[in-house]
C-alpha cells in the first residue's frame, strides 16, 4: 500500500491559447478539467499501474467535492480532512505560442486543529513498511517544516517516505532524512543556490549529477531528479545514471514530474531493479506528455514506452 498526501490539492484546468492579447479578451480552446496536486496525480498514475494506493490531504467546498467524486470514480480510496476556512484551489494552465503559462491560486487556510486532524489520520494509517509520498505546496497555515515533522512521525512508525517538493520544506523537510526524494531542475537548482546558466545540456547533466550523489549524504537512499524534455538523473549510491527522455507527440507535459513520481515509487514499493525503475520512470513520465490535462498515460501507452 501506498499512501499519497496531498496537502494543496486542486481542480486543474487545462487549456489553449492560439494567441496572446494582453489587456484584450483571451478565448480559450480545448479546455480540460481534471482532479490535481501533486499526491493526487500520482495516485491517479499509481491506479493505471495498479498499484493499491489511498489518497489524504485538506479538501475545501465544492472544488474539494469534485476531487472527492473524481477519485471515487476511479476507485481510489481517500481519506481527506475537510476544512472548513476555503475553498480547494482551481489552476489555470494554458498552452499558447509562448509554452505552458500557469496561473496557480493559493488555496484554502488551514487550521491548527485541521492540520492536527490530519496527522492523527495518517498516524492511524501507518503501518511498518507503509510507502508515503508527501508531494506538492503547501496552503496558508501550514508551517514549512510539516514535511520533517511528518517524516519523523512516520518513521517512529516504521513507514517509507518519499519526499517530492521543493523550497524550503523540501530543504527542512531534508534534516528528517527521507528515504526518497524527487526535486525537478529548478528545485535543486534552488536548493543549491545555482542560478547561472549552462553552458550545455551535458554540463546541466554533469551539475545535476553531483548534486544528486550529495544529497545522498542527507539521508535519501534514492535521488531522482525530473529534468523535464531532458530526462531525468537517477542515483542510489552506486550508480548514477542519466536517463534521456524518449521522443512523444506532446499533447501536455503538465504532471510529467508527478508521473515519473508514481513510476519511482510503484518500483520502489515493488522492489524492482534499480534499473527498471529508471525504464519505468522515463516510460510513464514521457507517456504523461501525450495526455490531455493532466491525466496519467494509459497501461497501453505505457508497456510500448518500457519497450523502447
Amino acid at each position: 500500500m501506498i499512501i499519497t498526501v496531498t496537502m494543496n490539492p486542486a481542480v486543474d484546468k487545462t487549456a489553449e491559447l492560439d494567441d496572446f492579447v494582453l489587456g484584450g479578451v483571451n478565448r480559450l480552446k480545448n479546455v480540460v478539467m481534471d482532479a490535481g496536486g501533486k499526491g493526487i496525480n500520482v495516485s491517479q498514475t499509481l491506479r493505471i499501474l495498479n498499484k493499491p494506493n489511498m489518497a489524504c490531504g485538506f479538501l475545501g467546498g465544492p472544488n474539494g467535492d469534485t476531487i472527492r467524486l473524481a477519485l471515487q470514480k476511479q476507485m481510489i480510496m481517500s481519506d481527506f480532512v475537510t476544512v472548513a476556512g476555503g475553498e480547494t484551489r482551481c489552476n489555470l494552465k494554458v498552452k499558447s505560442i509562448f509554452g505552458m503559462t500557469e496561473f496557480d491560486e493559493p488555496g484554502p487556510k488551514v487550521s491548527e486543529e485541521e492540520l492536527q486532524l490530519l496527522m492523527d489520520k495518517l498516524k492511524r494509517h501507518a503501518k511498518p513498511g507503509t510507502m508515503f509520498v508527501l508531494a506538492g505546496s503547501l496552503p496558508e497555515g501550514v508551517p514549512t517544516d510539516i514535511y520533517k515533522t511528518m517524516t519523523e512521525m512516520l518513521h517512529q512508525c516504521g513507514c517509507k517516505v518519499f519526499l517530492d517538493t521543493g523550497g524550503e520544506p523540501l530543504r527542512l523537510g531534508l534534516e528528517a532524512q527521507p528515504e526518497y526524494i524527487k526535486p525537478n531542475l529548478a528545485e535543486l537548482r534552488d536548493l543549491f543556490d545555482y542560478h547561472d546558466e549552462f553552458a550545455s545540456n551535458e554540463a546541466m547533466v554533469a551539475w545535476t549529477k553531483e548534486k544528486a550523489v550529495e544529497l545522498l549524504g542527507r539521508g535519501p537512499r534514492m535521488v531522482s531528479v525530473s529534468l523535464g524534455a531532458s530526462g531525468g538523473v537517477f542515483t542510489d549510491g552506486i550508480e548514477t545514471i542519466y536517463a534521456p527522455a524518449k521522443k512523444v507527440d506532446v499533447i501536455s507535459p503538465v504532471g510529467a514530474g508527478d508521473a515519473m513520481t508514481a513510476a519511482i515509487a510503484y518500483c520502489l514499493d515493488s522492489n524492482m531493479h534499480f534499473h527498471d525503475t529508471i525504464r519505468y520512470a522515463i516510460a510513464v513520465s514521457c507517456g504523461a506528455c501525450t495526455t490531455d490535462g493532466t491525466k496519467p498515460p494509459s497501461r497501453e501507452v505505457i508497456v510500448q514506452l518500457l519497450r523502447q
